[in-house]
């Protein structure tokens, strides 16, 4: 990590020089007489890639992403207004984004003082997004903190102090938010560190009462979902109840797909849906559970063949049961094709975004039609590909052209001819990054068949998994993930789809060496990921920021100025949507 600069280490011995004179600094300092938490925050700030802006504070449009936080902050705050309503001090709770979520100061001069600074509903005081504060190194540091003056690392934030401490939910132990006491440097109260932590205990309390009640009304809702009979679910954003039949079809990766898939879903009454498990999806009942618009489902699986389960297939011969042979994709729809493709032997152009699996699925298309070992050649980076492909092909070897969105591409007659000598044909192509004359030349070939973006078919994340273990050597394959490290995979959208799953997962069973993979392993990008569904306007916009770098070749300038904002609010979006 670098050194503070030496403006840096100034601004800050200055700071310390006038809180000693007031008697003001408790805390014991660290190696250069810089409190230790002011030190270890403000050389996160100057480690970043992006250095922090020292003058200003991003605003995202607040909505309810802890709605249980809100609900049992509100009493407590209103039982103290009348205690401060005198008192030259604000009161602020954020979520666990460091976005302020409510504000109440009752003196008219510090809430012009906090109006100034932008501490209101809606501002991002994180500490990535404005540096050394009382809400986000609160949230960064996991403890209580106080931040005096000029130890801030925004210059807006000078003339305040603020004491934070963050704010955990009862039974999961999980950071929700964080509660401060802010008030002008003149005002400070030598208890203010003391009385932060007795508000911040007492709103844990009142979350820890709510958390009891609504507890008992999801038991409620699982007892009359299990006396129905059959397997029976009962999920909300902390907990999943599951009945004996239930259990066979959950994992520590269940509730975080089920919850998200339920979260951007879920219907508003009762409804027939074909849900993702642990084991894959499954045709169930699911009504929402009336607990005050909180957001909570019974799941009742229906009898019957599971909509993705094998059937019979008539052929010369008798029938032949599917489950015989292995699938040759993992979506039912794309298998459905591949396998139309192999009854009729059409040559197929297997398409799709780059890391989707576009080669193994034409590979495994090409062994299903008798030719185990086609030869595969890359027309833009082999010259001589066209007279090695006519040889494979006339001696029956079956052949993938691969990656023919790339100049120069094959022409229409030179595939024709390689689809005259009769043996297996594959391509493969990203059509979204070829040009006209390459889209057309496919269409006009062959029968295509598009493989979809892993992020849009994230419920079969855990198939995928197990796929992927099962091909490892022991004892990588039998390593198993947390139901957090779960959260982190389904959050995570997955830019190099297929591909990168291939690389994380391996990568991380040959470290775990059969153990169990904890968030703390991951990749930097995949622990930042965002643990809540994104709403549709947040969805479309992270699509449009990762759309927008795919096409400026990963120039963050370039992409910046195609969005319309700047670099920073560019760096500040790529790390809320998690975007490497």
């Amino acid at each position: 990590m670098p050194a503070l600069s030496t403006a840096q280490r100034e601004l800050i011995r200055r700071s310390r020089e006038a809180l000693v004179e007031g008697g003001l600094l408790a805390e014991p300092p660290g190696r250069a007489g810089v409190p230790q938490h002011i030190e270890r925050s403000w050389r996160r700030c100057v480690s970043e890639d992006v250095p922090v802006a020292p003058d200003l504070i991003a605003y995202r449009e607040p909505d309810d992403v802890q709605p249980l936080l809100r609900r049992a902050a509100e009493p407590v705050l209103g039982r103290l207004a009348d205690s401060f309503a005198d008192v030259p001090v604000a009161m602020v709770l954020s979520d666990a984004t460091g976005r302020i979520v409510m504000r109440h100061v009752a003196v008219r001069r510090q809430r012009d003082i906090m109006d100034r600074a932008s501490a209101a509903e809606g501002f991002d005081y994180s500490e990535p997004s404005i540096g050394t504060n009382g809400i986000g190194t609160v949230l960064v540091e996991r403890r209580p903190v106080l931040v005096r003056g000029p130890e801030h690392y925004n210059t807006r934030l000078e003339g305040l102090t603020c004491a934070g401490t963050p704010i955990f939910a009862p039974g999961t132990g999980r950071m929700v938010g964080s509660f401060s006491l802010a008030c002008s440097m003149r005002d400070v109260h030598p208890l203010m560190t003391v009385m932060a932590g007795d508000i911040g205990r007492q709103i844990e309390a009142r979350m820890l009462e709510e958390a009891g009640a609504r507890h008992r009304d999801l038991v409620r809702a699982y007892l009359s979902a299990d006396r129905a009979g059959g397997a029976a679910l009962v999920v909300d954003e902390d907990t999943v109840l599951a009945n004996r039949l239930g259990l066979v079809h959950t994992g520590p990766e269940l509730h975080p797909l089920l919850w998200r898939f339920l979260s951007e879903h879920g219907p508003r009454q009762a409804r027939r849906m074909r849900v993702p498990l642990a084991d894959g999806p499954h045709d169930a009942l699911v009504e929402p559970i009336d607990d005050g618009g909180r957001g909570a489902y019974s799941v009742r699986l229906l009898p019957g063949r599971r909509p993705d389960a094998p059937v019979a297939e008539r052929a010369s011969g008798g029938v032949v049961p599917v489950a015989s042979r292995a699938p040759l994709h993992f979506l039912d729809d794309v298998d459905r094709e591949l396998e139309a493709v192999v009854r009729h032997r059409e040559l197929v152009a297997v398409t799709g975004p780059g890391g989707s699996g576009k080669l193994r699925a034409a590979l495994r298309t090409l062994h299903r039609m008798g030719a185990p070992d086609p030869l595969i050649v890359e027309p833009h980076l082999e010259p001589d590909w066209f007279g090695a492909a006519r040889a494979a092909t006339a001696a029956g070897r079956g052949l993938v052209v691969r990656r023919v969105h790339a100049a120069p591409a094959p022409s229409v007659a030179q595939v024709q001819a390689l689809a005259a000598a009769g043996a297996p044909l594959a391509l493969t192509a990203d059509l979204a990054a070829a040009d006209e004359a390459v889209v057309a030349m496919v269409r006009q070939v062959a029968t295509t068949v598009r493989l979809p973006a892993l992020a849009q078919c994230r419920e079969h994340l855990p198939a995928l998994v197990r796929a992927l273990l099962a091909e490892l050597p022991t004892p990588a394959s039998a390593t198993r993930f947390s139901s957090p490290t779960w959260e982190r995979f389904t959050a995570w959208h997955w830019p190099g789809n297929v591909a990168e799953l291939r690389t994380t997962v391996v990568a991380l069973a040959r470290r775990a060496g059969g153990g169990v993979v904890e968030p703390d392993d991951l990749p930097e990008e995949l622990r930042a990921a965002p643990r809540r569904p994104l709403g549709l306007m947040e969805s479309a916009e992270r699509e449009a920021v990762a759309e927008a770098l795919r096409a400026a070749g990963g120039n963050r300038s370039r992409a910046a100025q195609a969005l319309g904002i700047g670099r920073n609010t560019l760096y500040r979006k790529m790390r809320e949507f998690g975007i490497g």
